[in-house]
């Protein structure tokens, strides 16, 4: 966490140009308004506890999981698909590969709980950058805070062990950095800036926002000077100043950073290829539009919605204004999953439509003592969440049997039924877990598979007809299926497989 997120109150008196008389220092804020700030800060950070000190894994966690332990264990990363019957001999990029390498280290230190400390230490990341961004530029305590607050709510659905945390993390401090340099600012940041993309281009692939954000600011001011509106000046924001080719050059060596992992210039096949696949926008919850059913949906909305009114009152409207929320809305709406950007360019937006100077603020100094509070209450809620949630790792274990076959892979595990192994798409990712020795036939990694693939898998899941006699199907050694599921009523009547074990949520069928 960022130690100041507010300029301080008690600032020195600044001599008036005009008079030569010193003004008088802003008064001091009473003991109980301080202790009321505080507490809001600390109910700031109690929302990303709340949101992952729980029992619940992502589906595609434990697939991450295995390709971190495959990593660690080989030394290097794959060049194949070691996870699926269907990959094995294809060419597969593990882009997040260090996301993985973390997760498993921390599976390795404390178990199934070292998922929840991860989720955990990166939301309480998210909300600090998202904190600090805020204040940054909204010196007004409560006007801060409400935003933080909100923007906060937007965004605690994405609140999940999934390596698009980073990438909300590392956007934050990219759009920082950008709008330091277009205010003629320059700050460590911007110096660290690539090294943020070297690591970000080994956690995930959505590195390539980053890029657009810098390419964008980098466009921008020409735009301005094609249309004649571009002002004198020594920032960013005027093409071809000083400022401008220091951005040009921030951007090009963060472009030649992102190239510095395992598999350098393929990883942007990998960009091309989610870049140009429809289908998971169809199939999967977290890639579909927004549907306006969850509180999140309608925050983002208002935010978005004051963003626009905020730039309609602007006077002068800068193109990197416009292209910011002409990209993220699109991204946004089109994927639930990338709202954050969205709620993201709202509050640069509106910070920047409610900016009032610093000494008109009521402000408030997060000190080294207020962030030991902020900090303890966040322990303290951790311990309470884990207590009274029963989050030790058999706890966890038995959450995790509520939605994965948990006792149906150990079944079939300790049979030592011969592959191929046949399931459906959901629980592909914990099988690849589970199941080592029997790689799956399908799971969530979607440029993998194609949509092509994934929709057959659906089709043969859902009972269809024209899908009854699949190849893979027909060849599998051992299907491990859900107990609802109507392809699992047609094998209880198929001669060609035995039912061998059954519970209340999933069957598993050996072939005859």
């Amino acid at each position: 966490m960022p130690t100041v997120f507010q300029p301080s109150l008690n600032e020195v008196a600044k001599v008036d140009s005009h008079t030569n008389r010193a003004s008088a220092p802003t008064p001091a804020v009473d003991r109980t308004q301080v202790l009321l700030r505080l507490l809001m800060v600390c109910c700031l950070y109690a929302v990303p506890v709340f949101c992952t000190v729980h029992g619940d894994a992502d589906y595609d966690a434990w697939w991450h999981l295995r390709v971190g332990q495959w990593v660690t264990q080989h030394g290097t990363v794959p060049t194949t698909d070691p996870c699926s019957s269907y990959g094995q001999d294809r060419p597969w990029v593990a882009y997040s590969w260090l996301f993985e390498v973390l997760l498993y280290g921390c599976y390795q230190l404390f178990g199934l709980l070292g998922l929840v400390f991860f989720r955990l230490v990166l939301c309480l990341g998210v909300t600090a950058a998202l904190h600090r961004f805020i204040a940054k530029r909204e010196p007004r305590f409560l006007v801060a805070m409400g935003l933080a607050g909100a923007a906060i709510l937007a965004v605690a659905m994405l609140f999940k062990e999934r390596p698009w945390l980073f990438t909300i993390l590392f956007s934050i401090l990219t759009l920082d950095a950008i709008l330091d340099l277009r205010d003629g600012k320059r700050t460590a940041l911007t110096r660290l800036l690539p090294l943020v993309f070297v690591v970000w281009a080994n956690v995930h692939i959505q590195f390539i926002y980053g890029l657009i954000l810098l390419f964008s600011a980098c466009a921008a001011p020409l735009v301005d000077r094609y249309l004649r509106r571009h002002e004198a000046g020594q920032t960013a924001a005027t093409a071809f100043s000083q400022a401008w080719w220091r951005l040009v050059t921030l951007s090009g060596v963060c472009f030649l950073a992102t190239l510095l992992n395992p598999y350098h210039v393929q990883l942007y096949r990998v960009v091309i290829e989610y870049a140009t696949q429809p289908g998971p926008f169809r199939y999967l919850n977290e890639l579909k539009s927004l549907e306006f059913r969850e509180p999140s949906d309608w925050v983002m909305l208002v935010l978005a919605a004051l963003a626009c009114f905020a730039l309609g009152r602007r006077q002068r409207v800068s193109p990197f204004d416009v292209i910011l929320l002409v990209f993220s809305g699109w991204l946004a709406f089109r994927s639930r999953r990338d709202l954050w950007l969205l709620v993201l360019t709202a509050l640069y937006l509106i910070t920047a439509w409610l900016r009032k100077p610093a000494q008109d603020a009521e402000a408030f100094r997060l000190s080294p003592p207020r962030l030991a509070v902020v900090a303890g209450s966040v322990v303290l809620l951790t311990v309470a969440a884990l207590l009274v949630r029963n989050l030790s790792n058999d706890g966890i274990k038995e959450r995790v049997a509520k939605t994965f076959p948990v006792q149906a892979a150990e079944h079939v595990a300790a049979q030592g039924y011969a592959g191929p192994l046949y399931n459906d798409f959901n629980w592909g990712g914990y099988l690849i877990w589970a199941l080592p020795e029997l790689p799956v036939a399908i799971d969530g990694r979607t440029n993998l598979h194609g949509d092509e693939r994934i929709e057959h898998f659906g089709d043969v899941w859902s009972g269809l007809p024209d899908a009854a006699d699949d190849a893979e199907l027909l060849a599998a050694g051992v299907v491990i299926a859900p107990a609802n599921s109507p392809r699992t009523s047609l094998l209880q009547r198929d001669a060609r497989f035995t039912e061998v074990y059954k519970d209340d949520l999933a069957r598993v069928f050996v072939r005859k």
